[in-house]
């Protein structure tokens, strides 16, 4: 089965974010911010960050814009201005950025989506890039400092959080399957965490 990682660069030390990508055996960093710059751990801009990769025989690919989160299309936004995730993965520009990411593993590179949130349950990268990626069968390893989280398990998470929202099997919904509760709990997750053409808050990269 074909597996990808993810990273959020949150204000690590560039060393110990290098440390991780090596305990890790990645040999590929596709960052996947919309903006490839940080106010607050400037270590992560663009030309800073790979150079420090090439340096340790890391390619840098940035696809911010095929896989990024910030989009300004009405076509692609909810009516309060969020982004709605379906919308984006149905575009070509994203299903083109997944192709190339398919390529990329079936060429043997161990790649790692990067983002700037430390942790992926609030980030994009779970909720539109991961969770299409796994929809075809791709493992997703999220990297944390002290452990590698499998994205079944932020998946479990998920319907946690939001199950108060989402039916259950009971009296009332005896059909209710895993999937139906999954693609509910992730568009309730869409909502809590897009970014915002209107307001330009969420989904802090």
């Amino acid at each position: 089965m074909k597996t990808i990682y993810t990273i959020g660069h949150s204000i690590y030390k560039i060393e110990e974010f290098g440390g991780l990508l090596k305990q890790n055996q990645i040999n590929t960093i596709v960052d996947v911010r919309s903006t490839p710059y940080s106010k607050f751990a400037p270590q992560y801009n663009k030309e800073l960050l790979k150079q420090y990769l090439k340096q340790n025989a890391i390619c840098y690919i940035y696809m911010g814009d095929m896989l990024g989160a910030r989009y300004e299309d009405k076509n692609l936004l909810f009516d309060d201005g969020k982004v709605n995730f379906k919308k984006v993965q149905e575009t070509k520009n994203f299903q083109d950025g997944i192709l190339r990411l398919e390529r990329g593993i079936d060429k043997g590179y161990n790649i790692s989506l990067m983002c700037s949130e430390k942790e992926a349950f609030d980030c994009h990268r779970f909720g539109l890039i991961s969770e299409f990626l796994s929809k075809i069968l791709i493992n997703i390893n999220h990297i944390y400092p002290d452990k590698i989280i499998p994205h079944k398990e932020l998946e479990q998470r998920l319907l946690k959080k939001y199950e108060k929202k989402i039916p259950v099997v009971d009296l009332f919904h005896p059909n209710v399957s895993i999937e139906e509760q999954l693609k509910l709990a992730y568009e309730l997750r869409n909502i809590d965490i897009a970014y915002n053409a209107i307001t330009n808050e969420g989904d802090d990269e």
